[in-house]
């Protein structure tokens, strides 16, 4: 891996209209746990004002709920369970957002969904074309390989509701990279030309795998981030497409 071409961090956002996902764990939003709202606060704090070019940036939260219905647990005890989770997040980083109105004036840049949203939201037939995606999966035993390697790697036990859980997530992840689903920004609207997924955390490999693959062959040249994960804990953006997956490990190289 060439560390001078593949993980760096972002000196100056495009001056174009772009926008920012959030995608928010349940697992990780409650206090202390990388995701809560002081510290989704902290990452901002690292973006702005030092990285904008002009105030063209939206941000969108959107929280991973009905992904966690890959699941064998009630629907209904997830719901009350996820509901609370979300409108506890939201409500506190919002009141965070409009505390700081010096640094973050405008308000209506920030837009808030849940995971179904983006069933709504993507250009196509969603339930299909995971459908086909899974069906790679089963049939490349080297996806198969990288997806249990990162259950490994992430304490988690792989059954087929985790399987269908970690290839939804890629793909959806590969979806809002290309612009293959619309983020709704009262901001932006519509305007943007270029959009970045942020999580903290390195990414999986068969998250690279599936940006390296390009399961559904789209190219969106007017993205430069087309290809690109951001890790708000160390700070790296990562360009997937040019990743060697032989030698990659979860580490940057030093």
């Amino acid at each position: 891996m060439n560390a001078t071409h593949n993980f760096y961090d972002i000196n100056k956002f495009p001056k174009e209209y772009g926008i920012i996902v959030f995608p928010i764990s349940i697992a990780r939003a409650q206090n202390g746990t990388g995701q809560d709202p002081k510290q989704c606060l902290e990452y901002l704090y690292h973006f702005s004002p030092s990285k904008v070019s002009a105030p063209k940036i939206g941000l969108n939260v959107v929280y991973s709920d009905s992904l966690y219905l890959h699941s064998d647990l009630p629907a209904a005890s997830l719901k009350e369970r996820f509901s609370k989770i979300i409108l506890a997040h939201k409500n506190a980083l919002s009141r965070l957002l409009d505390k700081d109105r010096e640094r973050f004036q405008i308000q209506h840049a920030f837009s808030y969904e849940v995971w179904n949203q983006l069933y709504l939201s993507y250009q196509g037939d969603f339930t299909s074309d995971f459908a086909r995606f899974r069906k790679m999966y089963d049939a490349d035993p080297l996806f198969q390989k990288y997806v249990a390697e990162d259950a490994k790697y992430a304490g988690r036990e792989l059954d087929d509701n985790q399987t269908n859980f970690f290839l939804e997530e890629h793909l959806i992840v590969y979806s809002l990279s290309k612009r293959k689903i619309s983020l709704p920004n009262e901001y932006i609207m519509g305007r943007e030309e270029w959009v970045l997924v942020c999580y903290p955390g390195v990414p999986l490999k068969a998250q690279i795998y599936t940006m390296q693959m390009n399961p559904f062959n789209l190219n969106d040249q007017t993205n430069p981030y087309q290809n690109h994960w951001y890790d708000l804990e160390s700070r790296r953006l990562t360009d997937m497409s040019k990743v060697d997956l032989e030698v990659y490990n979860y580490q940057y190289p030093n």
